[in-house]
């Protein structure tokens, strides 16, 4: 989010509890002093890595990204070396200690470094589906002010000043801040905001309209075809995931309902029997599918129905 979509933002914001100004204000102040500390030597990085904040909405450069990922895996590093070392040589008085708190802090480290990746997969991921959850409501709505004969530059700033789909909106105040802000005309400024946009209609719709703009053409009736491409390309997301509850259902019932059955009835012949499996008796293997294996079944269920469900929506 650039600097001026945050200016434009803040009135319809509200004021802000102090709990989160002060979590607000402590996170910048660590962001800060990890760039204070390596910001220089990481200054210039990875244009991938600046690529994916933009895309992310992140205002952030990549510099101070990095080395905040740098210094927190260094402290976690550091956190994980002395609770080690505190618990198997203080407490548990380990020979090899040493092994462990090595492989606990490298565990930290990988760790760490991985969160902040799968932190910024989750961003771009998210904002992705929040832009073309929005895109055909918004489609919609550019046809209409289209077909009241408004210009184009002014069609761009009435959609940066509405008060929902925020998403969408955040995206026409970053081209409302390139032309004012920077200069650039509005060709150039839809161009860029589109290269920078996680999602492929937002980024092709962006690009249309810069086209659109160019060569001319009847805007009105492009914007109400393509909100007409875009709600049936969604009522087909919509279909498929109603489909996919059925194939889900099959793997509850096979996997949930039958799989229970099938291992309590061979705790109950293992318990007859007087013998084990792979070391546990009848009840340790009841205890293990009561608080084990039935709650991570019915998680991992609910999981991919959340995951397809924020697809479809």
């Amino acid at each position: 989010m650039s600097a001026a979509a945050e200016t434009m933002a803040s009135p319809a914001e509200g004021p802000v509890a102090p709990a989160k100004r002060s979590a607000s204000d402590l996170a910048t102040k660590y962001r800060t002093f990890c760039y204070r500390l390596l910001g220089d030597r990481l200054e210039g990085g990875s244009e991938v890595l600046a690529e994916r904040l933009r895309r992310a909405g992140e205002s952030m450069p990549a510099a101070m990204y990095s080395s905040m990922s740098w210094v927190t895996s260094f402290l976690a590093a550091g956190l994980c070396a002395a609770v080690s070392v505190l618990l198997f040589r203080g407490v548990l008085h380990e020979t090899q200690w040493y092994l462990y708190v090595v492989m606990l802090t490298l565990i930290g480290i990988s760790a760490t470094a991985a969160g902040f990746r799968f932190r910024l997969d989750t961003e771009i991921a998210n904002r992705k589906d929040r832009l073309e959850r929005e895109l055909p409501f918004t489609l919609s709505e550019l046809s209409v002010l289209a077909s009241t004969g408004t210009s184009p530059i002014r069609l761009v700033r009435r959609m940066a000043q509405r008060d929902h789909d925020p998403a969408m909106t955040e995206t026409f105040r970053q081209v409302v801040y390139r032309t004012d802000i920077e200069g650039k005309d509005l060709i150039s400024a839809l161009a860029e905001t589109a290269k920078e946009s996680p999602s492929n209609p937002v980024r092709d719709t962006l690009w249309d309209l810069a086209n659109m703009i160019h060569q001319g053409g009847n805007l009105d009736e492009y914007l109400r075809s393509k909100s007409d491409a875009v709600l049936q390309l969604k009522r087909l997301v919509q279909k498929e995931f109603i489909e996919r509850l059925s194939t889900f259902l099959d793997m509850y019932v096979s996997l949930v309902l039958v799989g229970v059955l099938m291992i309590a009835v061979a705790a109950f012949l293992l318990n007859a029997l007087g013998s084990t499996a792979a070391g546990l008796d009848a009840n340790e293997l009841l205890l293990l599918l009561t608080f084990g294996l039935v709650p991570l079944a019915v998680g991992m269920t609910i999981i991919m129905v959340s995951i397809a469900y924020a697809r479809a929506e």
